[in-house]
């Protein structure tokens, strides 16, 4: 029976923490297109390498983080740095304005800064096995924390840009950075770690290659994010160009896609209780089905409302429960575990999104929007074939 025990101060400070890091972030990340295009006087396509370096990156390190805390490393150090990094690309773009400079510089800090994410996850589970919380339902308000700031953050970093200029966004970012700075010197316990020592870790490392079923949850992750990158990228300029939709549609849809998404994100922990987490999944998959069909049909705004809650649905399911699918293979390495499991989302970004733009070259964004489902089908035949896992939350 999961735990009943109440969220503690440690455990609501570290949604707070990991709230702050997320939104500082998310004020920079969508912006970084806008800011290499019309500020710094870039073709496109620089974009793309930006973006490539940064997101290989951030792969290598969310990966050496999780190698870290499973051996033992205070996890504190490794916020700290992910904070410091942050500050320090924001100051480069302040100072520098140029773009090999942001390749050079500033991209790697931004990979830095990224992990923090993973890292605050897997602080999040090794918190509340600690306390005796329901692990479930915290992960489902780690997540519901990383989807309230991609709510806010962007919003306000392009309302910023709006009403001034791009240096005001970095400025935004910058005391955002110094605020998250703050709350990790008042609330991030210094000496927190896994517990593993260092004579555990060659016994650890031994059991990586034999843990077959981790890896292809994390193949389930990734198949979900390819589905998910690819139609996100492609909804903006269909709407507007192929559906003749006001140019305010993609904000009204992202806005529904959210709120639903949170509402799903808290819903989740009932739901793995009633189907399991592998269920639930494959529930998110056919839901995820069910959207893209209705979005790349799409002529009005209110089609536009239900998909956009069909999309938020889907997706705010498979973000909470698989967090919690992935970790149920780690067999004690859960922030490798961790780690894999953001580095799915990442991967799917770097490879759904050049395969967007070529299919929209080349077709049409609707049919980027199709071609979706694809992945939507194998993340639910991975389910199918991964059978059932001996530590995964079943139905009671």
């Amino acid at each position: 029976m999961p735990s009943s025990a109440p969220i503690t101060g440690q455990a609501k400070a570290a949604l707070l923490l990991l709230l702050t890091g997320v939104s500082c972030n998310a004020a920079t990340i969508p912006f970084m297109s806008v800011y290499i295009v019309e500020t710094l006087g870039m073709e496109p396509w620089f974009i793309s390498v930006y973006a490539s370096i940064t997101l290989t990156l951030t792969v290598l390190i969310n990966r050496q983080y999780g190698e870290w805390i499973d051996a033992g490393v205070p996890v504190a150090r490794l916020v700290l740095a992910s904070i410091l990094a942050f500050i320090a690309a924001v100051l480069s773009i302040l100072i520098v304005p140029n773009f090999w400079v942001l390749v050079l510089f500033g991209g790697p800090c931004f990979a830095v800064s990224n992990a923090a994410v993973s890292t605050m996850y897997s602080y999040g589970r090794l918190l509340a096995e600690k306390e005796g919380l329901d692990v479930p339902r915290y992960n489902s308000y780690l997540r519901a924390m990383t989807s309230l700031g991609w709510m806010l953050a962007p919003a306000a970093s392009f309302y910023i840009a709006s009403l001034s200029s791009a240096s005001a966004v970095f400025w935004l970012a910058l005391v955002l950075g110094g605020l998250w700075g703050l709350l990790w010197l008042v609330a991030m316990p210094k000496t927190f770690s896994s517990g593993q020592g260092g004579s555990d870790l060659p016994e650890i490392k031994s059991a990586v290659p034999t843990n077959r079923k981790l890896w292809m949850a994390a193949a389930v992750c990734l198949a979900f994010a390819m589905a998910h990158s690819m139609s996100m990228s492609a909804l903006p300029l269909f709407y507007i160009r192929e559906a003749g939709l006001p140019t305010y549609a993609p904000g009204v849809s992202l806005s529904v896609k959210t709120l639903v998404e949170i509402a799903a994100i808290l819903a989740s922990p009932w739901i793995m209780t009633r189907l399991g987490s592998r269920n639930a999944l494959r529930f998110a998959a056919v839901l995820a089905i069910a959207a893209f069909f209705v979005l790349a049909r799409v002529e009005t705004l209110p089609q536009l409302v239900v998909g956009a809650a069909l999309e938020g649905l889907y997706y705010g399911l498979f973000a909470a429960v698989g967090l919690s699918y992935v970790q149920d293979f780690a067999k004690g390495r859960m922030a490798r575990a961790t780690s894999l499991y953001m580095n799915s989302l990442f991967l799917g970004g770097l490879i759904a999104s050049p395969l967007m733009g070529l299919t929209a070259q080349f077709v049409s964004f609707e049919m980027a929007i199709q071609l979706s489902t694809v992945w939507a089908v194998l993340a639910f035949a991975l389910l199918t074939a991964s059978g059932h896992n001996k530590g995964e939350r079943s139905r009671p």
